[in-house]
């Protein structure tokens, strides 16, 4: 299945610094846009359960007037709806203020190629451009173990886990979210035995953080809040259960989550993240 990129360039007469909450408003837009276009579909795709088949980018401002916004799909249905419907829609409403459609960009990933380039890097340097937070089950269960245990607690009848948000750069959280999105809508596998087990014995590490911070949104309507993380941080792949085919599938899952982002609310802004450095060689301070 393709993954869809589709660029939006709107233009405003209004001046202001996009924050991080208007990803809340721009699905908002999305859902609207896309009615007005074909109802049914847009009803169709709000009342979807499990992982959403499209994620929204926040509103960036490119210079005075000028904001862009990037919306990933994992449907071709839904990218032909969405190019055409905010093609029609020419002028819209957003944060009380007016905006001209005056651009939209599309392209598609060739997951294929992705797969025969990616590298076997060691060392990583990312930064989180919008805030990012994961899902964690709790008790905590590795997945290669869930099986076999998820069997015993049944037999005990002991109840099911449950979640808490997880606003921290946990690799192997933000591993297994990349990796659930590619293997429900790439429909190619990654060709690496053991991926899982080799990831949650330490397959990759932090290395460091510089400047994390995390930002706290509440929805008084749903008496909800959010919370994720920005800031960068260092990855390292240690050399004592190195594996050449699992670092090419880390890089190869890290390279698509810069267009997909990653963890809770992808389709609100949130998860937005880019790779900033990335290198082949370990060194001494490898974990």
């Amino acid at each position: 299945m393709p993954i869809d990129i589709i660029g939006i360039l709107l233009e405003s007469s209004s001046n202001f610094d996009p924050r991080y909450s208007t990803g809340f408003h721009l699905r908002g837009l999305f859902y609207r846009v896309l009615r007005s276009y074909d109802p049914g579909f847009s009803s169709w795709l709000h009342g979807f359960r499990g992982l959403a088949p499209f994620s929204i980018s926040q509103l960036m401002k490119v210079y005075p007037g000028v904001y862009f916004l990037r919306i990933t799909s994992y449907l071709t249905k839904l990218s032909d709806a969405l190019i055409k419907a905010f093609s029609k829609a020419g002028r819209i409403e957003l944060l009380d203020n007016g905006f001209q459609v005056v651009e939209i960009s599309y392209k598609r990933l060739d997951l294929e190629r992705l797969i025969r380039d990616s590298k076997p890097y060691t060392r990583y340097e990312l930064e989180f451009l919008s805030p990012t937070c994961f899902r964690r089950p709790c008790p905590y269960i590795p997945h290669h173990l869930l099986g076999f245990i998820a069997r015993i607690m049944k037999l005990m009848k002991r109840p099911r886990s449950h979640y808490r948000f997880h606003p921290l750069p946990d690799p192997i959280l933000m591993l297994r979210s990349l990796r659930r999105q590619w293997e429900q809508y790439a429909g190619l596998s990654l060709r690496v035995k053991g991926f899982t087990r080799w990831l949650e014995e330490g397959g990759v590490a932090i290395a460091g953080v510089n400047e994390l911070k995390t930002h706290r949104f509440v929805n008084r309507a749903r008496n909800r809040f959010f919370v994720g993380f920005t800031g960068k941080v260092r990855l390292s792949l240690p050399k004592d259960i190195f594996r050449e085919d699992a670092a090419k599938a880390v890089n190869l899952l890290l390279r698509v989550g810069e267009e997909t982002q990653v963890g809770v609310n992808r389709t609100a802004g949130f998860g937005m993240y880019k790779i900033t450095k990335s290198f082949l060689v370990q060194t001494s301070e490898d974990l």
